[in-house]
């Protein structure tokens, strides 16, 4: 959950290619495809005038009617998202139950901190507030008080907040370590078949086998309140309607590409076989996708920290946002060491902590804990009753965050107060373009673009123009006829350089001209206009399914629609521009200043 509205970055392997499918992706041609049918889950990929082509998934999506999760030992209307609030005594119980729970077993709570639900989950829908509290609307809160002084009570930039033992943490390491339970069998089973298991695999089997478990399991606190207390917002448990709704958009085919993989995986392990039922894995993938933070999100390193996934986003800004390495918000470290902020251990298995690092007092309960995650007050004070937030971004350059399709899909949001809507753009450059290999081998050389040249991509903003990059490349992908000298291996080291600037007008009208048709291709695929959506903002009946939905679609179409705008007042400006060859004249005296030559064959003097 984000501050307001009840609306983080890389997948869990990086040897997952599914993951990255299915964005906007084009390959330049003079020819248009046409769209392909596909799966329930699937839509048409925005399709640009140069023929769209997919990046494929690795495997594919199997058809559903529905792909929304269940929750075993519930009632059948608590299956779904419609279920969207929970008693208030409930909740109560369930954040006292995991309160105590982790102090039991080593961890720490500042004592002006408790586990809470924010005011605005007295949703304006629910007629019986005093009862019912609106799920995902729970963090970490400063404690209210009664006091008429407030400031003893205040909390402190960088006052420890909670740590957390590595005692209660969920990871691969304890599946494994189940050898006589059921998740331990299933894995040493894959073992035994040769399979390679990636780290979210086993920890979501671990998920699934201690839910099943019930109040036999030692994380039974915190199973329980996720189960009973939590939501998945993601588009991946959507029901098909509300699905249909993103029809033609990049959200769907992220959301898509995600499905698509986590049911693949599924199948490949065949884990019906051992009785871990399909929507419950997913479920679990779910979980993981939206709660698991840096240092603990990635590869082999991902991990659940129970307590401290509670705190939830807001973006924060410092002097370092735009430049300068960044670290994330959670800080880990081993037992006996302290979390200061000029000591604590940011990398998960960093190695031994510096010698700076100094111990903690000798009354520490580590109670059987290695290593400690912890996060400290990042607010310069917060105030008694004021939730306190993390930035999920934390570790990663403003500039280079994920666009808010992105964000969706993972944690179920859109920023409300610092949105970054966009578009995704993949260019591929034709198999059939005679120069493909050199203007491939221009597009490396240069280190301009992210993917290069065998995967060109372009990250289009709502609000910012686009990438002057973009519009170089597309002059690259252009060249032909009498332009194409500028590939020549004599220019290689430069072409970059030289194509920076207009080569002739019929290839900067091209150049204009793929990207104009492209991005009105693009926006005719979705069902509704940007001014259509805007409307539906206004209905006070929309759906957060609905309201999300719009929010990021408008990033996209805004952000195509401001790319279509650029690249038409280029167009509309060829016959002004200077070109390649009237460049080069000049260099060499034989233009003057208004463009005329200097060239006199009757002047033997120069």
């Amino acid at each position: 959950r984000v501050e307001s509205n009840n609306n983080s970055i890389a997948p869990f392997t990086k040897m997952s290619p599914s993951l990255l499918c299915s964005r906007g992706s084009l390959n330049a041609s003079s020819s248009s495809s046409s769209s392909s049918s596909s799966s329930s889950f699937s839509s048409r990929t925005a399709k640009m005038k140069m023929n769209v082509t997919r990046k494929s998934s690795h495997r594919q999506a199997k058809k559903m009617t529905t792909i929304r999760f269940s929750i075993p030992s519930a009632s059948a209307d608590a299956n779904t998202n419609a279920n969207k609030y929970i008693e208030k005594s409930k909740l109560m119980d369930k954040l006292s139950n995991l309160d105590r729970w982790l102090r039991e077993n080593g961890s720490e709570m500042n004592e002006k901190c408790e586990f809470g639900f924010s005011s605005a989950s007295d949703d304006e829908d629910n007629k019986n507030v005093e009862v019912l509290v609106r799920k995902n609307t729970c963090g970490i809160f400063s404690r209210r008080t009664s006091t008429a002084d407030t400031n003893d009570m205040a909390i402190k930039k960088d006052d420890l907040i909670l740590k957390v033992g590595d005692s209660v943490w969920m990871t691969a390491d304890k599946a494994r370590e189940d050898t006589a339970g059921k998740c331990g069998k299933i894995l040493k089973r894959l073992e035994a078949e040769g399979v390679e298991v990636p780290e979210w695999v086993e920890l979501s089997v671990f998920l699934v086998c201690e839910v099943e478990k019930g109040e036999g399991s030692f994380f039974e606190p915190y199973l329980s309140y996720l189960r009973e207390a939590t939501l998945l917002e993601s588009p991946l448990f959507w029901s098909t309607e509300d699905v249909n709704q993103i029809a033609g958009s990049q959200l769907l085919d992220e959301a898509s590409g995600y499905d698509s993989y986590v049911r693949g995986t599924y199948e490949s392990f065949n884990l019906s076989r051992d009785g871990i039922p399909e929507d419950m894995f997913m479920w679990a993938f779910g979980v993981l996708r939206s709660r698991a933070q840096q240092p603990m999100r990635d590869g082999s390193e991902v991990r659940l920290v129970p307590g401290l996934d509670m705190l939830n986003h807001k973006t924060r800004y410092s002097e370092s946002d735009f430049g300068g390495k960044k670290k994330p918000d959670w800080q880990v470290y081993e037992a006996g060491m302290t979390d200061s902020p000029m000591t604590a251990i940011t990398n998960l298995f960093g190695g031994s902590s510096s010698s700076n690092n100094t111990s903690t007092s000798s009354n520490e309960n580590n109670k059987n804990n290695g290593k400690f995650a912890s996060f400290r007050a990042q607010k310069d004070t917060v105030q008694p009753g004021e939730e306190i937030f993390m930035d999920y971004y934390a570790s990663i350059n403003f500039e280079e965050r994920p666009l808010d399709g992105k964000t969706c899909v993972d944690y179920g949001f859109v920023d409300p107060l610092e949105r970054n809507g966009g578009y995704e753009l993949r260019i591929g450059i034709p198999e059939n373009d005679v120069n493909r290999d050199d203007k491939i081998d221009i597009c490396d050389l240069s280190q301009q673009i992210i993917g290069g040249g065998d995967d060109p991509t372009f990250f289009l903003k709502a609000y910012e123009d686009p990438d002057p990059n973009l519009r170089i490349f597309s002059r690259l992908l252009n060249i032909q006829g009498s332009d194409a000298f500028l590939l020549e291996a004599l220019f290689r080291n430069n072409a970059w350089e030289l194509i920076s600037e207009p080569i002739s007008e019929e290839n900067e009208t091209n150049a204009c001209e793929t990207m104009i048709s492209g991005c009105k291709d693009a926006l005719s695929q979705y069902e509704t206009s940007i001014e259509q959506d805007e409307d539906m903002l206004s209905n006070p009946d929309i759906s957060d399914e609905k309201l999300l939905s719009i929010r990021v679609l408008l990033g996209e179409k805004k952000a195509l629609r401001n790319t279509l705008r650029y690249f038409e007042t280029i167009r509309a400006s060829v016959d002004r521009l200077e070109y390649y060859q009237e460049r080069r004249l000049r260099q060499l005296n034989l233009l003057d200043e208004d463009g005329s030559s200097t060239y006199d064959p009757f002047d033997f003097t120069t």
